[in-house]
């Protein structure tokens, strides 16, 4: 292969070593005096490479050697998660988000030209997102028909699993009127897009707010379950271990995604009211917690 080639020549590039005794060759001019060297002839000079450059030399080559030849499961893992159309959208998100800090930190600074070209960034990112949304209700039907197929684990979280998904099928038909209007690709009214972006990000801000009373009782239901493995008697040592890491790795997501949604909270309020005065920076902030815990979760489901 090219890439080994290439190693191998380095390694043999790294491992020549010129060296003559240049005292050793005057004692032996001293000796045949009748040997004639002429002083137009420029004596050659040796060449010691250090021992140190050598071994880093081939450190460096080994390195290469084991890149290339040897399997790379983190790389694997990072196209895994590129290649999920959720990780691919976090990555994304991540960019939209933290760019609007940068821009602040820019702005503050005085680089302005600097600040308007991550802001362009930001904006195409934001764009971008819209538009890889717009097939967004395909998905949610088939979420829709498998919430109804496998019913949630108690009747409140059914009817809220019911209502929030009512609120996404409202949410993304308006956002692509707003999309598809604000970029003159449909001929609608600006009073139709602009309504139809408020109200997108409205309904989002109830699917928000339902998402917190959904977590609350999910968290009524893991506490339940760690009361009955402490009280349900005798039992194996192992399997109360087994039956108390999954409560416990409930107990994490939990955290996670009350972190997320307490993240979106306050950028769905923004977005939905009229002359927000939320700064820019705190919704880069805000999101880009909520898209890095997002982002952990995937990179976790893809591992």
């Amino acid at each position: 292969m090219s890439g080994e080639a290439a190693v191998d020549n380095s390694l043999d590039a790294s491992g020549v070593l010129v060296s003559t005794d240049e005292g050793s060759t005057s004692h032996n001019i001293e000796k045949q005096p009748e040997l004639q060297i002429s002083e137009a002839e420029p004596k050659t000079k040796s060449t010691l490479v250090p021992v140190s450059k050598l071994r880093g030399n081939h450190i460096l080559a080994f390195a290469l050697r084991r890149m290339l030849k040897g399997p790379a499961p983190t790389l694997d893992h990072i196209i895994r998660f590129l290649s999920s159309g959720s990780g691919h959208d976090k990555f994304w998100m991540i960019t939209q988000y933290f760019t609007k800090i940068v821009v602040w930190l820019f702005a503050k600074r005085g680089q302005k030209s600097a600040s308007e070209r991550v802001r362009t960034l930001s904006n195409l990112v934001s764009d971008y997102r819209i538009m890889i949304r717009l097939t967004g209700l395909v998905p949610m039907a088939q979420y829709v028909r498998y919430a109804e197929q496998f019913p949630a684990q108690t009747r409140v979280l059914q009817w809220l699993d019911r209502v929030m998904n009512l609120t996404l099928v409202c949410y993304y038909p308006l956002e692509h009127v707003y999309w598809l209007g604000a970029h003159r690709i449909l001929p609608f009214s600006e009073n139709l897009v602009d309504f139809s972006g408020y109200w997108s990000c409205r309904f989002w801000a109830v699917w928000v707010a339902l998402q917190f009373v959904h977590l609350g009782e999910e968290y009524r239901l893991i506490k339940g379950r760690k009361q009955k493995i402490y009280t349900q008697g005798k039992i194996d040592a192992s399997k109360m271990q087994q039956e108390l890491d999954a409560v416990d790795a409930d107990t994490k997501s939990w955290k996670i995604q009350m972190l997320i949604n307490a993240c979106y909270f306050p950028l769905t309020l923004h977005w939905s009211i009229r002359g927000s005065t939320f700064p820019d920076v705190a919704v880069g902030v805000c999101g880009t917690i909520a898209a890095v815990a997002q982002a952990y979760n995937v990179w976790k489901a893809t591992a």
